[in-house]
């Protein structure tokens, strides 16, 4: 999780403070190195790339180990160089909700959209 996250989760369960508001919204970003802890370097940045609207379905099936994974496909278009993909950002809103690095780094062919396809990006569990 981010910092902003792990902050929210150290207030609402250890004091008696106000977390930050609730996103109504989520994106991803692709980062092509670790993002830094305000979620923003290194992401990939060629013609037509933009961070893509996701929503999120909730697993809670194994209780030790409930995740969150995307609903539907997410496509980016086609970079027009290979790129290399190895950190993942959810954003709510300007804010980054999870930092994740991808177990091993993808690379996107050139002219090929990238597809992350339902189910396929998967916040929490045992990963």
């Amino acid at each position: 999780m981010s910092a902003a996250v792990t902050l929210d989760s150290l207030t609402y369960y250890l004091s008696n403070q106000a977390i930050a508001s609730r996103p109504t919204a989520w994106t991803v970003s692709l980062h092509s190195a670790a993002p830094g802890v305000d979620g923003i370097a290194n992401e990939l940045a060629y013609s037509g790339y933009a961070r893509r609207a996701v929503v999120f379905d909730f697993d809670d099936s194994a209780p030790a180990a409930p995740f969150a994974s995307n609903t539907a496909d997410l496509t980016f278009p086609a970079p027009g160089t290979d790129q290399t993909v190895t950190h993942v950002v959810v954003w709510g809103g300007s804010v980054p909700l999870v930092i994740q690095a991808l177990r091993d780094p993808k690379t996107l062919p050139a002219g090929v959209d990238a597809i992350l396809a339902a189910g396929e990006l998967i916040i929490g569990g045992t990963n």
